[in-house]
Order: structure tokens, then sequence, then C-alpha cells
């Protein structure tokens, strides 16, 4: 896969950015968060647009596809809750909860977690899917595989082995939705199940 070192900076940001939000400004983490991603998302509108597979013709499968991707992940993250509690893990989880409430009140916890969503989907499944679907030779027809590797492997430094799964189920499911109807059916499916997970339906609530 050609790289200039536009490409390569491009790439490395998030090894730089993840530690910082997750470990150094954690006590600012969504801010910080909100910060990355948007730093992360400017870059790949300004420089790699022509990569990005923003939407399907179809309005109505935008929708749909958006909305089944959120379901899906809700469900997938539900059932990883469980699993949690039956093996002993569950204060990871709370551990997330904990980061993300300590930061701000409601509305502007909506505001951000909507802003994070989106501007991850632009980079990660727009800039780094698109990247690797016109420039890899091994992803080019599953470039998701790819991306969603990319994103969990990421996750790692944040520390949390919850956290790093969360972030594979969540690039697999948002990866092949960008792939098949674009990155607005998948910021659709990001957004509504960050903000039910985390604000509307947590799981610590269930």
């Amino acid at each position: 896969m050609k790289m200039n070192k536009l490409d390569y900076v491009y790439f490395l940001l998030p090894l730089i950015l993840w530690p910082l939000t997750f470990i150094v400004f954690s006590n600012y983490f969504v801010y910080a968060m909100s910060v990355s991603t948007v730093i992360l998302a400017a870059i790949s509108i300004l420089r790699y647009r022509d990569r990005i597979f923003f939407a399907s013709k179809k309005h109505a499968d935008i929708l749909l596809y958006g909305a089944m991707g959120a379901v899906a992940l809700y469900a997938l993250f539900v059932a990883g809750y469980y699993l949690a509690l039956f093996t002993g893990n569950v204060a990871y989880v709370k551990d997330v909860y904990t980061l993300i409430y300590s930061q701000a009140q409601t509305i502007l916890l909506v505001v951000l977690l909507a802003i994070i969503g989106i501007c991850e989907e632009l980079y990660w499944r727009g800039g780094i899917q698109g990247f690797i679907k016109k420039n890899s030779k091994v992803f080019r027809n599953m470039p998701w595989v790819a991306s969603s590797l990319f994103y969990t492997a990421v996750h790692i430094s944040t520390l949390n082995p919850i956290l790093v799964i969360a972030a594979l189920f969540v690039g697999v499911v948002t990866s092949i939705i960008a792939d098949k109807y674009g990155i607005a059916a998948s910021a659709i499916a990001h957004v509504a199940w960050i903000e039910a997970i985390i604000v509307f339906l947590p799981v610590l609530a269930i």
C-alpha cells in the first residue's frame, strides 16, 4: 500500500491522541475525545474527502441500516454486559461509565457524544476505510476488516480489556455498514447507539 508522509501522519495520529485522551487527560475525557475526533474528522474532510463514501443514493437504506446497526450494537453491548457480570469483569464496564459521567451535564453530554460519533465515522469508516479500499491490494474487497482491526488495536492503549472488545464490536458493525451504505448510515448507527448506551438506556440501569 503506497503512502506518503501525510498518510503516515494521518494513520498514526490516533496512536498519539488515544493515550492522551484516555490516560493523560482522563479527568477531561469527554472533552478530550471531542477535540481528538474533531481533529481527525477535519483532516479527513480537508485532505481525504475524495476517499470517503458518504452515502448510498437510497435514503431509505441509510435510515434503515443505520437504525438496524444501532439496535445490533445495543444488543451486543447488553449481552457483553451480562457476560462481564458472569466473568467478574463488570468493574471495567463501570470504569467507562464513571469516566464519562464525571465530565458533563446530560444536555452537553448528548451533544458531545453526537460530535464524537459523527467525527469517529468520518475518520475511521470514512477517510481510513476509504484509503484502504482504494490503496490496499489485500483489503480492497473487504476494507472493513482492516479498519475495524486498526480501530480495535488503537483502543489497547486505554488499558481496559472490555473497551477493546467493545471497540471490535463497534468497528465491525459500523465498518460493514459504511462499506455498503456510506458513513451517513454508520454515523446514524454510531450516534443512536452511543446515546442509548450512555445516556438514555445505560446497561448499568438494566
